[in-house]
């Protein structure tokens, strides 16, 4: 349950930590086990202020105490008068700074300091990152007055709470998912936002108390009772990795069923945390009690939850003119005995796509205004239902997913593939309700795994104002999508994208334009951070066959591009690359 990503970073943490006192001499050691426990006790703690400092030292020296790792920052608070330190809160707005250079200061007059950097973006109270944009600068103004002969900072920005260099993020602040419960089925539903390392697990079971988030009302639910709070604020660890969780909080709702919700919220929420080993859950003091299960739990097959489901089995397909094939780079599909074979899908037909099973392909009419299905040797044409028809693809529960001009503010549609597609009344295309999408053309909708959330990149009629939007899927009975929840912006500074991809439950990659830059490969993280992947000249799809390192690119001039390290490397000839349900 714990993320490999999270991990890694507290590791960094670790070892960025250690580099402030780095020995030029005597003999070489063995260095740290990064297989064994992170210590509890490793931190990086920077000093207050010294005598006599300049305006300019004062202030230069908070900001770099609010890098201390402790999240206590007394030393910080020394920078400050009594009436200040006693205002300021170092998690209000978190500035997340961008290169290498540290901060211009510049004094305005004896009493004013003036602080100027290049920023990546900005983690608000709640948790939620928002990017910069690109070459932004961020500039805040501190007030001076003298206290008993030292300089100390008497005034500073509404909401300002901490600057952190780009090498200092690692080891301060990193995205976590917060845990809902889907209202489909079974399932946890992330939602994924930035939170201080210090005294993670507390603030990971604090944020489980929330609501659910708009962009995901409908889709998930949360067994946590309204208005619950922790008792004394916080959680307890002990030294074997068990967190006691402990809610102050009405009623909680009865079942089994609930109880079983909230275990598997707070214990795939906190268990991100790699020091934490199990959870107990106590209501107003009360075990939260279910049949069979006693003690500490560690895992959601102990609390009846069902685990992750497994990898797909179905191979991507890869299409050259009207030829498509099974697209097997390693050769495990051909271990599993002859592989699967596919209709022609002629070579003015675009976007192909590929059911999560295998068995059909999907692909967008020549004049654009249309779409088809194949099974077996047949083509079933969807009764039509918009123009401008985009590109399609399969989620996990049955359904074929497609933008298309509608009529009145219908702009996103889905085919229930479940059902034969010579029933041209049952396998119709049915509008879903997203009044956010009036007025725009959806270029790609893709589901998540989970089924529960979808990326949506659309744009304007004329093809500007290009938007990747994250919202909740709400169903109803049979699975049918029914409505999107209201869209959360990923990517704010994309101005143009082709080519939707989930790499895995938190990122989706595309190639796209940010800030007016050239257009590049690039992962959008459900937080909405943008980072960019190798260059890669005439990019126009994006696929992935199993992750980050499994990514594939399909040019202008139809040649596949397959991911090595850092550099992409022509493949041969492709037209598309369609995975299943991706």
């Amino acid at each position: 349950m714990r993320s490999p990503r999270v991990l890694a970073a507290l590791v960094a943490a670790v070892l960025l930590a250690g580099c402030s006192g780095l020995s030029r001499s005597g003999p070489v050691e063995s260095g740290l086990d990064v297989t064994a426990p992170i210590g509890p006790d490793v931190g990086l703690v920077f000093p207050g202020p010294a005598a006599r400092a300049t305006q300019e030292g004062i202030v230069s020296g908070f900001l770099r105490a609010g890098a201390s790792s402790d999240g206590k920052y007394d030393n910080a608070r020394k920078f400050l008068t009594s009436r200040m330190a006693e205002r300021w809160q170092p998690d209000e707005q978190i500035v997340l700074l961008s290169g290498d250079a540290s901060p211009t200061t510049r004094v305005l007059d004896p009493a004013t300091v003036e602080v100027t950097a290049p920023a990546s973006g900005t983690v608000d109270a709640d948790g939620r990152f928002k990017a910069a944009r690109p070459g932004r600068t961020v500039s805040a103004r501190f007030s001076l007055t003298s206290v008993g002969g030292q300089w100390r900072i008497d005034g500073m920005p509404q909401g300002f709470g901490r600057w952190i260099a780009d090498n200092d993020v690692p080891r301060l602040v990193q995205p976590f998912a917060v845990h809902y419960v889907s209202a489909s089925h079974r399932a946890t539903v992330p939602d994924v936002r930035w939170f201080p390392l210090d005294r993670l697990v507390t603030r990971l079971a604090r944020a489980q108390l929330d609501p659910v988030p708009d962009h995901l009302l409908g889709a998930a639910t949360t067994a946590v009772p309204a208005g619950a709070r922790l008792l004394g604020d916080a959680v307890s660890i002990d030294p074997s990795g068990v967190v006691s969780v402990n809610l102050i909080a009405s009623r909680l709702a009865p079942g089994e069923s609930t109880r079983e919700n909230i275990w598997a919220q707070f214990l795939t929420t906190l268990t991100q945390d790699p020091t934490v080993t199990a959870v107990t859950l106590q209501v107003d003091g009360v075990p939260v009690d279910l049949d069979g299960v006693d003690g500490p739990v560690s895992s959601l097959e102990r609390i009846g939850f069902p685990a992750e489901s497994s990898t797909d089995s179905t191979a991507p397909v890869v299409r050259r003119g009207a030829t498509v094939a099974v697209f097997d780079p390693t050769g495990s599909a051909r271990q599993k005995g002859a592989p699967r074979t596919y209709p022609d899908v002629p070579a003015d037909f675009t976007h192909l796509a590929l059911s999560v099973d295998g068995a059909e392909t999907a692909a967008v009419d020549p004049s654009g205004d249309g779409l088809s299905r194949w099974r077996g040797t047949n083509r079933y044409e969807v009764p039509p239902f918009g123009s401008d028809v985009g590109a399609p693809a399969y989620d996990r529960r049955g359904f074929l997913w497609a933008g298309a001009v509608g009529s009145g503010a219908s702009r996103l549609f889905t085919v229930d593939t479940r059902v034969s597609p010579a029933d041209l009344v049952a396998a119709r295309a049915q509008p879903v309700q997203a009044s956010w999408l009036a007025g725009r053309r959806v270029l790609e909708a893709r589901v998540a795994a989970d089924g529960d959330r979808v990326v949506v990149l659309s744009a304007r009629p004329d093809g500007s104002g290009v938007r990747l939007d994250l919202a909740g899927v709400v169903r109803g009975g049979g699975q049918r999508p029914e409505r999107l929840s209201a869209p959360m912006r990923l990517g704010t500074w994309v101005t143009a994208a082709s080519g939707l991809t989930w790499v895995d439950p938190q990122q989706v990659a595309t190639v796209a334009s940010v800030g007016g830059a050239p257009a590049r490969p690039v992962l959008v993280s459900v937080d909405a951070a943008v980072a960019d992947l190798p260059e890669a000249d005439g990019a126009r799809l994006v696929a992935t066959t199993g992750g980050e390192r499994d990514l594939y690119l399909v040019t202008r001039g139809d040649r596949l591009l397959s991911r090595s390290g850092l550099r992409w490397v022509d493949s041969g000839e492709a037209s598309d690359l369609a995975t299943p349900a991706g």
